[in-house]
């Protein structure tokens, strides 16, 4: 088959390319090929059983707020609403210890010490990411520098406390499936950069990634931008084997023996699986090298159903976080959560969503289906009381096990990787462009981030075949736009300065955030003891 372009990779991000490429000019002949039965790459929508019939809940990516310009557009765009995260009431925390402690503020339930120890790694950490720029974060003053060291390392160097270091460790798990081990200090920093902040990650709040659900799942996304693309452009079960340019176009093999010839591809496949395509020539040097140390991390997502939201009768959120707690199998070293979420979906059936991540993930994903959830519903047992035991349905996807995922929810960076960050993941090569969510410069690893990258690969191709249907900012996002070379920052000297500077403030601001909640505690006749008023 002879088409303009083909897409591979039927997920946010490809889709989102057919999408943009189909809407500025129609007359482009386009093939989106798909290796799953499905689109929706790392978004899955299933059907669960509740108090009222059945409800579709997320498996894969659930997510999105009003920090993330691109997917919300989007949303707007395909007419998909959204709904609020719930986060009214008691939170729980389980670091340091397997004592569990509850908060009701935006101050967890830690150790004063750990609480100043956790304000000034923050401070740190921001500091560090305004040094980087997601477009090429290795050219920073302190690229190579970070680079040469993991996040466990780091960490280790930084804390005073094991509760703030396990939160940390906590937060890894379910942003990148993997352990603080095993990504670089500028791999992280260049992830925080592409959000702005630590807080937009790691938070459900106003203005922060977790701020929202997508009404009737997030799959939608991906379904209604293939629906919007012509009848049969969409092929399922076509998994690409090898891809092949020429001076005069580029062919595509699937491994069903169908071929396909075109004028401009786009490779919307994360880097793990784009390692297993033959290229004829092969890939550039920095493309290969970095997919050999961007693996897809370990991340199991479950979805307990109830007949009714008891916890919030409790006055209990649904949210915390935890080291994993004591575990209840002599091979795995914790029990197998580390955040867990009230999951209710829009129409009020209640739900808990809870993940199991990286080292965890990997060590319970050995035990038997039985053992595992066992272990799962006695962790949330310990925190919500026995009435977590009472559940409707229960689902669990393993993405470490999906095919043509092999994990998620994203592909992160190892240490010595990230000087073939940029040109490996955006630079397009020949006739190939590349998209993703990985190799997005805003959001990377979410579901704007898929948004922008597919927007930013199909105005390369428009570069090439369609010029005249591109605005000047379009022209911008593209690999053919303004110079994207990251202005140097001063002085390592005077940097190093500054970073003390800020450390210090932090450090007195901290102090007086702590004392003043201690006070105000103390105010509403909380006088028991200083512990109880830590831990309320």
């Amino acid at each position: 088959m002879n088409v303009d372009v083909v897409v591979v990779g039927g997920g946010i991000s490809g889709l989102t390319a057919a999408y943009q490429l189909h809407k500025k000019d129609s007359s482009l002949q386009i093939v989106v090929l798909e290796a799953k039965d499905r689109v929706g790459g790392r978004t899955l929508t299933l059907p669960l059983k509740t108090a009222n019939g059945t409800d579709n809940f997320d498996l894969g990516g659930q997510w999105v707020g009003r920090c993330q310009p691109h997917i919300m557009a989007m949303l707007e765009e395909l007419g998909l609403s959204t709904c609020v995260q719930y986060l009214e009431g008691k939170k729980f925390m389980q670091l340091g210890s397997d004592q569990i402690g509850s908060y009701s503020s935006e101050i967890p339930s830690l150790s004063p010490l750990a609480l100043i120890d956790l304000q000034r790694l923050i401070y740190k950490l921001e500091w560090m990411r305004k040094q980087v720029d997601i477009r090429d974060p290795y050219q920073s003053d302190y690229g190579a520098e970070w680079d040469a060291i993991t996040m466990d390392s780091f960490l280790k160097n930084q804390l005073w406390t094991t509760a703030a270091k396990e939160s940390i460790e906590a937060a890894c798990r379910c942003m990148f499936g993997v352990e603080v081990s095993q990504i670089s200090v500028l791999y992280f920093v260049s992830y925080m950069s592409a959000a702005d902040s630590l807080k937009s990650l790691i938070e459900a709040t106003e203005h922060t990634a977790q701020e929202y659900k997508i009404v009737g799942g997030a799959q939608q996304v991906s379904q209604k931008l293939a629906a919007c693309l012509p009848q049969s452009c969409v092929l399922l079960d076509h998994p690409v084997l090898k891809i092949t340019q020429r001076d005069n176009g580029v062919t595509v093999m699937t491994e069903n023996g169908d071929i396909f010839s075109c004028n401009r591809l786009v490779l919307a496949t994360p880097p793990n699986m784009t390692n297993k395509i033959q290229f004829d020539p092969v890939l550039p040097s920095s493309r290969r090298e970095l997919m050999k140390r961007m693996p897809a991390g370990n991340l199991t997502k479950v979805i307990i159903t109830y007949k009714e939201a008891f916890w919030r009768k409790a006055g209990i959120s649904g949210e915390f976080v935890t080291n994993g707690g004591p575990s209840l199998s002599s091979e795995c070293d914790r029990g197998p959560l580390c955040i867990v979420y009230d999951g209710t979906s829009a129409q009020g059936n209640a739900a808990i969503v809870a993940f199991l991540g990286g080292a965890p993930a990997i060590q319970w994903r050995n035990q038997k289906d039985e053992n595992r959830k066992s272990a799962v519903l006695k962790s949330l047992s310990d925190f919500l009381g026995p009435e977590a035991l009472n559940y409707l349905d229960y689902a669990e996807k393993d993405w470490g096990l999906e095919p043509y995922s092999e994990g998620s929810p994203v592909c992160s960076v190892g240490p010595g990787a990230m000087a073939y960050f940029a040109r490996g993941l955006r630079l397009p090569f020949q006739r190939i462009h590349f998209a993703g969510t990985e190799s997005a410069t805003a959001w990377c690893g979410y579901m704007s981030g898929a948004v922008q990258s597919g927007m930013r690969a199909a105005n390369e191709v428009l570069f090439h075949l369609r010029p005249q249907a591109l605005t000047a900012q379009e022209l911008a996002m593209t690999a053919y736009g303004p110079s994207t070379q990251l202005l140097r920052t001063k002085r390592k000297q005077r940097s190093r300065t500054l970073i003390k500077v800020t450390l210090g403030i932090g450090f007195v601001v901290a102090v007086v955030i702590v004392g003043k909640r201690i006070t105000n505690l103390v105010n509403e006749k909380f006088t028991d003891s200083v512990s109880k008023v830590i831990i309320m």
